[in-house]
């Protein structure tokens, strides 16, 4: 008697967040996969209501004005489009069974650089081989040029940085790294 009911709560729980409706809340597009250079399908505009169908990393399956594809996560707030204080706008039993993450918002996010410390980065040291197989595999200069004509890319120019075989003197390896707390640094 407990497998059939706990069969028919995962089925029921599994179509609903099939068609969990969410709201754009910064204009978008809506890609054939989940990728930024996969091709695109449609524009969607602010506050667009689309049908989420699928998670995958970050981004969500959603079907919007009759064509499915893909957005970024941070594009759509789910639920009827409103924000409530510590509220992510999915249901927590949803949002638990979706990320594996509960409470007031569910959501964690990281940014940054993980498992380097500032030591680390301080004593890396270059390698121009992987640079150079790098440059072996630069995509054709007139292939970018159009991708990014396609893509609305704006060029930007960026200082390189100094040959390291003409760097006068190598910084010293630091050996301790300091704390971010300016009383902990004595």
């Amino acid at each position: 008697m407990k497998r059939p009911l706990l069969t028919l709560l995962l089925c029921g729980l599994s179509l609903a967040a099939q068609a969990d409706p969410a709201h754009v809340i910064r204009a978008t597009e809506l890609k054939a996969k989940p990728f930024s250079d996969a091709a695109t399908l449609a524009p969607l505009a602010v506050k667009s209501v689309v049908d989420v169908q699928a998670r995958e990393g970050g981004w969500y399956k959603v079907k919007a004005g009759g064509k499915q594809g893909w957005v970024r996560m941070t594009t759509l707030r789910l639920g009827d489009g409103s924000a409530k204080p510590g509220d992510s706008g999915v249901g927590s039993a949803l949002q638990f069974l979706n990320t594996g993450r509960s409470g007031s918002s569910g959501v964690t996010v990281a940014t940054g650089v993980r498992g380097l410390d500032a030591a680390d980065i301080t004593n890396a040291v270059p390698d121009p081989k992987a640079v150079a197989k790098l440059d072996t595999l630069a995509a054709p200069a007139d292939d970018a040029r159009r991708y990014a004509a396609e893509q609305k890319l704006k060029a930007q120019k960026i200082a390189y940085l100094p040959d390291p075989a003409q760097a006068q003197e190598k910084p010293k390896p630091q050996t301790t790294t300091p704390s971010p707390f300016p009383w902990e640094n004595n």
